[in-house]
């Protein structure tokens, strides 16, 4: 039992992982969310054996849940700017992008995240964010549009 959850955490450690620190303001935060998904994982034996694009989904779902409850529990709190942090970021991905990513507004960012950082389809999130695909693709329509003008010096 052991060795089944360790390989499920293994397998899908690094995108719970991404997840979390695009979602939150600083690398405390984002290692209590992480571990918080992992817990509920570990809690639910019955989900170990879900396909693994259906475990992907559920563990981003859940991800994007811990980090929206800890940005609320945070809304008072004082905390440091991610950016002060050194947190290794993959090289793939530009630090000012993910930035300017994260500066959105969450409806706009997560489809982004999402669809451009983790490949899920616009089917795959809408069932992710609980929303319709046309939705998904006018957010990120919309998110991509702010992400432009953001890139061009204009305020969004």
């Amino acid at each position: 039992m052991k060795d089944e959850f360790e390989a499920l955490v293994e397998k899908h450690a690094d995108t719970v992982t991404r997840i979390c620190f695009m979602n939150l303001e600083n690398r405390a935060d984002a290692e209590d969310a992480w571990q918080n998904v992992f817990l509920k994982l570990f809690k639910e034996k019955n989900l170990w054996s879900l396909p693994e694009n259906e475990m992907n989904k559920w563990l981003v779902t859940v991800a994007l849940n811990e980090c929206r409850d800890i940005r609320k529990k945070l809304f008072h709190r004082s905390h440091f700017d991610i950016d002060e942090l050194s947190i290794t970021y993959n090289e793939d991905f530009d630090k000012d992008l993910i930035r300017l990513v994260r500066s959105l507004p969450s409806k706009y960012s997560q489809p982004i995240i999402l669809f451009y950082f983790e490949g899920y389809s616009i089917s795959e999130i809408s069932v992710i964010l609980s929303a319709k695909e046309n939705t998904v693709k006018s957010r990120l329509k919309r998110g991509k549009e702010l992400l432009k003008g953001a890139l061009t010096n204009e305020e969004f």
